[in-house]
């Protein structure tokens, strides 16, 4: 039973660093623009390691969302991080976006690489989940064949 409580602390420590690590990542991503040139250095490199740090983190905080999930919401939020200094009368940066892409694809890469060397171990599921949570919730009903008239 102890055992069991320190794979538990282990999981929650995992998931607390993996928050830490989104939450200084998205400070970093919300601070005005005006601020964030003074306070880090301009760079690609810059952009690219803190969406590196929102994805990654992103997988570590959230295990059960499938990983194809964590990509896209990262990915709209390069959309919306890279469109967010028109609001402000700036112009889009084509670099910074594709930095930032680069970042997303650095952390989600590994993911998918994982996934590939387990498919060709042969380490698949019969079903897929999706069809197999839907299976086990809706009872199996027969299909109705004739039409009954119900006279009174």
């Amino acid at each position: 039973m102890k055992a069991l409580g320190n794979l538990n602390l282990r999981h929650g420590l995992v998931r607390l660093a993996s928050a830490m690590v989104v939450l200084v990542c998205a400070v970093t991503l919300v601070l005005p623009l005006s601020l964030r040139p003074s306070l880090l250095p301009h760079g690609l490199t810059v952009d690219a390691i803190v969406f590196y740090g929102v994805t990654a983190g992103a997988y570590g905080l959230l295990p059960f969302v499938r990983r194809g999930d964590v990509v896209m919401v990262a990915m709209w939020l390069v959309l919306a991080v890279g469109v967010a200094p028109c609001f402000l009368g700036q112009e889009l940066s084509a670099p910074r976006m594709f930095a930032d892409m680069a970042g997303v694809l650095a952390a989600a890469g590994p993911v998918y690489i994982a996934r590939f060397r387990q498919v060709a171990q042969g380490d698949v599921r019969p079903h897929r989940r999706r069809e197999a949570e839907a299976s086990e919730r809706l009872p199996d009903f027969e299909p109705v064949t004739e039409r009954r008239v119900v006279e009174a």
